[in-house]
C-alpha cells in the first residue's frame, strides 16, 4: 500500500511535469528596453532588477539605467524592483520601448510574506513575523537552511551544537519554551514536515517565522515554540526557460587547539605530584624516553576538510503551465578523519492553469543524506577529549607500522589513540525522504475560493557500525560486532479550507479563511547486532558472516491530529487593522476528555501616519500592533494515559522461574498538552523616505501545564511515572530590528542589525524539587540545574577564594572551622579555599549554590553590504553576550589525579606561597576535591564573530550574452573568519548537551571550522 501511495504521487509529480514541458515550448519572443531614473533628480538607477511578473528570470540595468529584456506575450507586466525604492509594476501594452521612473522608498512595505494558509502584505501583518529571502544565504557553504537562520533576525537564536558536518543546531524562537521538546513547528511548501536537514537551502524562495500567537495559533497544538515556513522557488508562468548553476569547493580547518603540556613539562609535574604527596615516584616517570616529545595529538587528529556543492535548477513557464526543476549535490569532508556529510537531492515543483478557475499545483522532494557524526560529546572516551590527553611522547605509530598506544602503563591513561579511533571507525547513517504535496485551488465566486492540499513525508533510515577487535590498546574490545538500525516513518496530510477576500464601500477590506485537516505519522522500527566475525575484511561485514545473535528489537508507533481552523483579516481604510484566529486540536496521545484543545488568538493594528493629525514629515510610515494567544505543545511522548504493560517479567512457581509480562509503567488519565499563553506590542516605522526601517517587540510568553517527571518514588519499584502537567516556565523579551539602506548611482549600500534581549524563569516545578542534568564524565557530577525563581539549566556548584598559601590560613579559615577534613590534616597548602555558604563551618553538598546562567543577555546580528557596477560585498557578524560557560574540559585538563597530559597553564601551578592563587598544588590525592564543579570553570562566554564574508563580482551582460548566458557571477566566501572572544576553550558555541537542561558546558566538542569557497553563479 505504501510503495502504491509513493508510486501514485510520482507518477502524477513527473506527469505533471512532462505536460509542463510540452506547453512551454518556446513561443516568438521579442526585446523590450528602456532607461530607469528616480523621481527626485531624474538620474539613471543601476543594478535594478527587471523582471516579467510571476518570472524568476529578467535583466538588470547597466550603470547609464538601461535594460533590455525578452518577452513572450504584448499583456505581461514588467516588474522593477531596487534597494531603497518603492518597487513598480508597468503594463507592456505591446510596447518595445518602457522608460519607467522610479520613487524613493522602500521595498519591504510592498513586501508579501507566508503566513499560515496563505499570504499578507507585510506593511499589513499585525502579528510578529520575520521574513528571510533565499538570496540572503545562497551563497554560504551551509548544509541546512538552519544555519543560514543563525542571527538574521531578532528573537531567532539557532544553537550550534557543535561543528561536524551536517550538524545543524537548534532552533530557539522567543526563548526556550519548555524543558521538554522547544524545536518550533517546519512547514514545508504547506506540509507539516518536522525538520529541515533535507531541504537543499538552494531551493528556498523564503521563510518566515511566525514568532508571536498572534501569528502562529493558526497552527494551534504544535505552534507552542513558534513556526517556520518554508517556500521553495517555483517557475513562472510566461517565463522562458532558463537554466541556472551554483557551484563552489572549499577547504576548512580549526582556527584553535588547547595549549597542552609538551612531554618533558608533563613528566616533571608527573613527578612533581609525588614527591608532594611523600611517596616514591612511578617508575616510568624516569625513563628517558617518556621526555621526547614525539606527538601533538590535536594536530595529527585535525585534517583540512573539504566542501564541494554544485545545484541545477531548470524553469520556465508558458501562459497555462510553469514548472521548476532542480537538483543538487552536497559533500563535506570534516576536520576529523571519517566524518563527513553528504546530500543529494531532486525537486520538481509545478502550477497549472486549467480553465479561469482551476489552479493545479504539485511540490515533490526526494532527498538522500549519508553521514557519519563522531563520539565527540563525552567525557569518557570523545575522539576530541582524548587527544587533548593523550601522551604527547607516544608516536601515532609505532616503527613496525602499528598503532602507539596507552597500554605500556596504567599511569599513560586508560584511553585510547584518538588517530587509530577516527581511522578504524566504520559507521554511517543513511536517511531518505520524500516529501510532496498535491495543491487544488477552485475559485467558486469572485473572491471566494476553495483550496485542497493533500501531502506526503515519507522517511526511511538505516544505520549500520562496525566495531572491530581491539587487542593493542588500552580499551580492549575482545569481540568485533555489527549493529543495524532501520526504521521508515510516513505522515499523510489532507487539508480542506475556504478562503474569501473583498473589499466593501473602498476602505473595508476583509480576508477569511476556513478549514479542517488532518494527518497521521505511522511509523516502525528495529535494530539487531550480531558479533563473532571471522574475518573483518570490509567486503565480509554483513549480518550472514556473524556467528552470534547479540539483540534483536523492534516497535511500532502510530498518531493521529485532527483540526478546525478560521482567520478573519480586517482593514479599514489602511488605517485600522484587525485579526483574529481560532483552532481547535484533536490529538490521539491524550485520553478522552483531554484530547482536544482550543487555542484562540487576537491582534491589532494601527497606522498612525494614516491619520490626518500626524505631519512628522520623516516618519513616511508608523504603525503600532499589539495581540494575545494562546498556543499548544504536543511534542510529548505519547499513550501516557494508558499502563505500559512489558515482556520479559521473570516469576517464581512451584521453584520453577517462568517468564512473562509485567507492568512497567503507570497510567496518567489527565496528561494533557502544555499550553503557552503569550502577548505581544509592536512598533514598526518607516523614516527619511523609507530607507530607515525600525521594528520595535516587546513580548511576554507563560508555558503552563509544563510536562515534567515526578520524583520516583521507593514505593512503587522499578515501574516508571509518568509524566505531570505541573511546571510553569516564563519568557519575556525586546526585540530590536533595524535596516538602513541607499542607492546613489552605481554605488548601493545597506546596514542591518538585530538584537534580542530575552529573560527566562522557572516559575513552578514539581512540589519545589530540582531538575539535574546528566552527570559528567569521571568527576560523575552534574553541572547544571533548573529551579524555581532561576532559569533552566544554571550552572550549580561550590564558589571558592583562591587557594590556601599557608597551614596558618587554613588553620584561621572560618570556612572549615568545623570540617573534619581539617582537623585530620587533609587539606594543605595549595588546596583550593571554598566558601561555606551556609554558614556552619564545614564544606558539603550543601554549600552548592548558583555559579552563573548559560544563557545569553542579549544575541545580536549585525549585516553591512555593498555594491558598485558588477562588484558585491557583503558583511555578516553574529554575536552573543551576557552568558557564562562551564569549561567543563578545563576542570579535568588541570587535574593531576588523572592519568592524563594536563593544561600546558598546569606549568603555573602553585609550588609555594604566592606563587598562584589559582592553580592547585600537583597532588596524587583528592582530599579536598580540588576539582569539584565550582566557579573555578566558569567563564564569560562572550563572543563577537564575523560569520561570513562573501566577494562577488557579475561580468558585464555584454560579455555573457556573447557566450549564450544571461548572468554570470564569481564569488569568495569565507564562513567563521575571526572570533573576538574572552573564553579560552576551542569554540564559545556550543550547544545542549542534555536536552534543555543542560546548555554551555565544555565537553570538548566538534568545533565549528573556518571555511573559505570559491564559487560561481551562471544564469542561461
Amino acid at each position: 500500500m505504501r510503495f502504491m501511495k509513493r508510486s501514485c504521487l510520482l507518477r502524477t509529480s513527473l506527469s505533471l511535469f512532462l505536460i509542463t514541458a510540452l506547453c512551454s515550448i518556446a513561443t516568438a519572443q521579442r526585446s523590450i528596453t528602456g532607461k530607469i531614473t528616480d523621481d527626485r533628480a531624474g538620474q539613471a538607477i543601476a543594478n535594478v532588477n527587471v523582471t516579467v511578473k510571476g518570472s524568476t528570470r529578467g535583466a538588470v540595468s547597466g550603470a547609464d539605467g538601461v535594460y533590455s529584456i525578452s518577452v513572450m506575450q504584448d499583456d505581461s507586466i514588467l516588474v522593477f524592483s531596487s534597494t531603497g525604492y518603492s518597487t513598480l509594476e508597468v503594463p507592456i501594452n505591446g510596447r518595445s520601448t518602457i522608460d519607467v521612473t522610479m520613487a524613493i522608498g522602500s521595498a519591504k512595505l510592498a513586501e508579501v510574506v507566508v503566513v499560515g494558509y496563505g499570504t499578507q502584505s507585510k506593511r499589513d501583518v499585525t502579528g510578529a513575523v520575520a521574513s528571510i529571502k533565499g538570496d540572503e544565504f545562497r551563497d554560504l557553504p551551509v548544509s541546512s537552511p538552519v544555519q543560514a537562520l543563525q542571527g538574521r533576525t531578532a528573537g531567532v537564536n539557532v544553537v550550534r551544537n557543535g561543528g561536524s558536518p551536517g550538524n545543524t543546531g537548534s532552533i530557539r524562537i522567543r526563548g526556550t519554551g519548555t524543558i521538554n521538546n522547544a524545536d518550533p513547528l517546519i512547514v514545508i511548501d504547506g506540509v507539516p514536515a518536522g525538520n529541515l536537514n533535507s531541504v537543499n537551502p538552494n531551493d528556498i524562495a523564503s521563510m518566515e517565522i511566525l514568532k508571536d500567537a498572534s501569528a502562529s495559533a493558526i497552527y494551534g497544538t504544535r505552534a507552542a515554540n513558534g513556526v517556520v515556513i518554508v517556500t521553495t522557488k517555483r517557475g513562472g508562468f510566461e517565463q522562458p526557460n532558463t537554466v541556472s548553476l551554483n557551484a563552489y569547493t572549499g577547504i576548512s580547518n580549526v582556527h584553535k587547539t588547547i595549549d597542552m603540556l609538551d612531554a618533558p613539562t608533563l613528566v616533571t609535574l608527573k613527578k612533581e605530584r609525588y614527591t608532594n604527596d611523600g611517596i616514591a615516584i612511578n617508575p616510568v616517570w624516569e625513563d628517558p624516553s617518556n621526555q621526547v616529545q614525539r606527538t601533538n595529538w590535536q594536530d595529527e587528529l585535525f585534517q583540512q576538510g573539504k566542501v564541494n556543492n554544485i545545484d541545477l535548477s531548470l524553469g520556465g513557464g508558458s501562459a497555462k503551465s510553469s514548472y521548476m526543476l532542480s537538483a543538487g549535490y552536497y559533500d563535506e569532508q570534516g576536520v576529523i578523519t571519517n566524518s563527513y556529510f553528504k546530500r543529494f537531492s531532486l525537486r520538481i515543483n509545478s502550477d497549472h492553469k486549467v480553465g479561469k478557475r482551476l489552479k493545479i499545483g504539485e511540490s515533490l522532494q526526494l532527498t538522500r543524506t549519508v553521514d557519519n557524526a563522531l563520539n565527540t560529546t563525552s567525557a569518557q572516551d570523545g575522539l576530541i577529549w582524548s587527544a587533548i590527553r593523550f601522551m604527547p611522547f607516544i608516536p601515532v605509530k609505532n616503527d613496525d607500522g602499528t598503532w602507539g598506544s596507552s597500554k605500556a602503563s596504567n599511569e599513560y591513561g586508560d584511553i585510547n589513540n584518538p588517530v587509530f579511533t577516527a581511522n578504524t571507525n566504520d559507521a554511517s547513517n543513511t536517511n531518505t525522504r520524500l516529501l510532496g504535496n498535491l495543491n487544488l485551488e477552485y475559485q467558486i465566486v469572485k473572491g471566494l475560493k476553495l483550496r485542497v492540499n493533500l501531502g506526503l513525508d515519507g522517511n526511511h533510515y538505516s544505520g549500520r557500525n562496525f566495531s572491530i577487535i581491539v587487542t593493542d590498546q588500552t580499551r580492549t574490545t575482545n569481540n568485533n560486532s555489527l549493529t543495524k538500525s532501520f526504521s521508515e516513518s510516513y505522515s499523510l496530510l489532507g487539508e480542506y479550507f475556504l478562503s474569501y477576500s473583498n473589499i466593501f464601500a473602498g476602505k473595508h477590506k476583509v480576508d477569511v479563511v476556513a478549514g479542517y485537516t488532518a494527518q497521521t505519522f505511522d511509523g516502525d522500527n528495529f535494530s539487531a547486532a550480531k558479533r563473532d566475525f571471522l574475518n573483518e575484511d570490509p567486503h565480509q561485514r554483513y549480518f550472514d558472516a556473524g556467528q552470534t545473535l547479540n539483540s534483536i528489537s523492534g516497535n511500532r508507533y502510530y498518531d493521529a491530529l485532527q483540526s478546525m481552523f478560521g482567520r478573519v483579516n480586517y482593514d479599514y481604510d489602511k488605517r485600522y487593522l484587525f485579526t483574529a484566529t481560532f483552532r481547535a486540536d484533536g490529538s490521539s496521545k491524550f485520553a478522552e476528555g483531554n484530547k482536544w484543545g482550543y487555542f484562540p488568538a487576537f491582534s491589532a493594528g494601527w497606522r498612525i501616519s494614516q491619520e490626518k493629525f500626524f505631519k512628522v514629515r520623516f516618519i513616511d510610515d508608523l504603525k503600532l500592533t499589539a495581540g494575545w494567544g494562546q498556543l499548544g505543545n504536543q511534542n510529548v511522548t505519547g499513550l501516557q494515559y494508558l499502563a505500559l504493560i512489558g515482556n520479559g517479567g521473570r516469576y517464581s512457581f512451584n521453584d520453577n522461574t517462568v517468564v512473562g509480562a509485567a507492568q512497567q509503567r503507570l497510567p496518567n488519565k489527565n496528561i494533557s498538552w502544555e499550553t503557552a499563553e503569550m502577548s505581544n506590542i509592536g512598533l514598526t516605522a518607516g523614516l527619511l523616505d523609507n530607507r530607515l526601517q525600525v521594528s520595535l517587540n516587546y513580548f511576554n510568553k507563560t508555558t503552563r501545564d509544563m510536562l515534567l517527571a515526578p520524583p520516583t518514588i521507593g514505593t512503587v519499584g522499578t515501574l516508571t511515572i509518568p509524566d505531570q502537567n505541573v511546571g510553569v516556565l516564563k519568557n519575556s523579551g525586546l526585540e530590536i530590528d533595524l535596516g538602513y539602506r541607499v542607492q546613489q548611482g552605481d554605488f548601493s549600500w545597506g546596514v542591518s542589525g538585530n538584537a534580542s534581549f530575552i529573560k527566562n524563569k522557572v516559575e513552578k516545578l514539581y512540589d519545589g524539587n530540582f531538575i539535574a542534568s546528566q552527570t559528567y564524565g569521571r568527576p560523575n557530577e552534574e553541572i547544571s540545574r533548573t529551579y524555581e525563581g532561576e532559569p533552566l539549566g544554571i550552572f550549580w556548584g561550590w564558589k571558592t577564594n583562591g587557594l590556601y598559601q599557608t597551614t596558618e590560613d587554613i588553620n584561621s579559615d572560618p570556612n572549615i572551622a568545623k570540617d573534619q577534613r581539617r582537623l585530620d590534616g587533609l587539606i594543605e597548602p595549595g588546596d583550593v579555599r571554598f566558601i561555606d555558604t551556609n554558614g556552619d563551618g564545614r564544606i558539603d553538598d550543601n554549600d552548592r549554590v548558583k555559579l552563573g546562567s548559560p544563557h545569553p543577555a542579549v544575541v545580536y546580528g549585525l549585516n553591512a553590504d555593498f555594491g558598485y557596477k558588477g562588484f558585491d560585498l557583503s558583511l555578516f557578524f553574529l554575536g552573543n553576550a551576557g552568558l557564562e560557560i562551564y569549561n567543563a574540559d578545563r576542570m579535568q585538563g588541570l587535574d593531576p589525579t588523572y592519568s592524563f597530559n594536563m593544561y600546558a597553564e598546569t606549568a603555573n601551578r602553585w609550588t609555594g606561597p604566592n606563587t598562584s592563587n589559582s592553580i592547585p598544588r600537583m597532588t596524587t590525592k583528592r582530599n579536598n576535591r580540588n576539582y569539584r564543579t565550582s566557579d573555578m570553570f566558569i567563564e564569560k562566554g562572550d563572543f563577537f564573530r564575523l560569520k561570513n564574508l562573501v566577494i562577488g563580482y557579475t561580468l558585464k551582460e555584454t560579455l555573457t550574452r556573447k557566450a549564450g548566458m544571461s548572468r554570470v557571477r564569481f564569488y569568495v566566501t569565507g564562513q567563521n573568519v575571526f572570533t573576538v572572544t574572552g573564553y579560552s576553550g576551542l569554540d564559545p558555541e556550543l550547544g545542549y548537551t542534555d536536552g534543555n537542561k543542560q546548555i554551555n558546558v565544555d565537553y570538548a566538542q566538534y568545533p565549528q571550522s573556518r571555511t573559505w569557497i570559491f564559487g560561481a553563479n551562471i544564469t542561461f
